[in-house]
């Protein structure tokens, strides 16, 4: 009974911390994160043909994401954001130039994204014989799954 209590009073504290979080923080999305995803979802949208929507989500990657570059630069946004960023973005965060740095969060998001369409097998796992990978038609369909799943048409 005592454990139970204990477990109880933790949770509630856990709850009221957590619900005391989000009301005072705003509800912006993660700028980094968006990134991120507008170009993931690009790259499955081109894997999937549909051309129109890749051109509006890497626009939208790339506008995002040059708020996050020269917003981490010029600090204007904070750390704590900029550590919630994925780690595909943190890790490329350096260059001589914000595009620079932009190009290389793009090749890592659509190489990722890529791998998870032609490499990966439904449930995630990696498939190693590259004779089992997607083929052309498998890989639209693929890709289309994985653009619906993972929300692309939400992305603004």
């Amino acid at each position: 009974m005592f454990k139970y209590a204990v477990s109880m009073v933790f949770l509630t504290l856990t709850f009221a911390m957590l619900s005391v979080e989000y009301a005072s923080g705003d509800s912006k999305p993660n700028l980094g994160r968006v990134m991120w995803s507008a170009f993931s979802c690009a790259a499955y949208a081109e894997m999937s043909g549909n051309i129109k929507e890749q051109e509006r989500l890497f626009e939208v990657a790339f506008t995002t994401g040059r708020k996050f570059v020269d917003g981490v630069k010029n600090k204007t946004i904070t750390e704590i954001e900029a550590k919630n960023a994925p780690i595909g973005v943190l890790m490329r965060m350096s260059g001589p130039s914000t595009d620079f740095v932009i190009g290389r969060i793009f090749e890592a998001a659509t190489e990722d994204a890529f791998d998870k369409v032609v490499k990966e097998d439904s449930t995630g796992s990696p498939i190693f014989d590259p004779t089992k990978w997607a083929d052309d038609e498998l890989k639209v369909i693929r890709a289309k799954n994985k653009y619906q799943n993972a929300n692309c048409a939400l992305i603004q």
